[in-house]
């Protein structure tokens, strides 16, 4: 196994930090999209272990995100259309790099939402969509007004902190929970207004478009998230015309199921599937 390190330069300049973990011979091929927030090292005990079943996997930081965003993260981007044009050129490398095998997407959380808004927008040729606790709802909590006020204050106050997520509820695993607190390429701050924003403009497309969406997709969530709306996965799993669907519920897990206790099941099922599409 190789692991690489570089940079891309998308269509506007902006620099974005790449990496990869590479098999000797690649069976399948697959890009991961982080969420909100964190970054991608995060996901380098998953890599390890498709890797190790021959399954080559790319990520990068996202916008405002990591090494994407140094010296510090800002969570900041202006356009969710800008960061599909990200993908798009990042997923057309993954799979111009291993041209003879599938080639899968995964996302996590926003990056769900980004994933899901990627193939309805772009229709692309992915063998397979994978979304874990993706952000297809806006909390129960969160006010018709406030919805509708982060509208303005996205173009008025663009970079004003309006939303501080809560990372005791990212994994029942303390330990998890620590190193995520301590980790310098996490954005521990508010989310800025204008992020808020265009999250919200990525659920409102997803939901109109919905009934469209056609790839073999595996979904994933737990129903104890509090980050991320369970229901929001429930209605997307029902609306959705895929007649290759899948849906894990996991009872009482959190929000980032790759990094809860029950990570090596969680991995399992994503490998499992994985691999009957190859």
């Amino acid at each position: 196994m190789s692991h690489l390190e570089t940079e891309y330069i998308a269509h506007d300049g902006r620099k974005l930090f790449l990496q990869a973990w590479m098999p000797e011979q690649a069976k399948a091929s697959i890009l991961i999209v982080h969420g909100l927030v964190e970054h991608s090292k995060r996901y380098s005990h998953l890599a390890d272990l498709l890797v190790k079943e021959n399954i080559a996997v790319f990520t990068f930081d996202g916008r405002g995100h990591g090494k994407s965003s140094l010296p510090k993260p800002t969570a900041y981007f202006n356009d969710y259309l800008d960061y599909l044009k990200d993908i798009h050129a990042l997923f057309e490398k993954v799979q111009n790099y291993f041209p003879s095998v599938p080639a899968f997407i995964f996302g996590h959380s926003m990056g769900g939402a980004l994933v899901a808004s990627y193939m309805l927008e772009y229709e692309s040729q992915a063998a397979g969509v994978i979304l874990s606790a993706p952000a297809l709802k806006p909390d129960e909590n969160v006010s018709d007004l406030l919805i509708k006020l982060s509208g303005i204050l996205s173009f008025i106050l663009p970079k004003l902190k309006v939303l501080k997520l809560d990372s005791n509820k990212i994994s029942r695993d303390k330990e998890v929970v620590k190193n995520y607190n301590e980790d310098p390429l996490v954005y521990s701050d508010a989310i800025p207004a204008r992020t808020a924003y265009q999250i919200l403009r990525m659920i409102h497309f997803i939901k109109s478009r919905s009934n469209i969406f056609h790839w073999p997709v595996l979904l994933l969530h737990g129903t104890s998230d509090e980050l991320t709306n369970p229901k929001g996965t429930e209605e997307f799993f029902r609306n959705i015309t895929s007649e290759d669907k899948t849906f894990h519920r996991y009872p009482e897990l959190y929000h980032e199921l790759i990094n809860e206790i029950e990570k090596e099941l969680i991995m399992k099922d994503i490998l499992d599937w994985i691999k009957e599409r190859i």
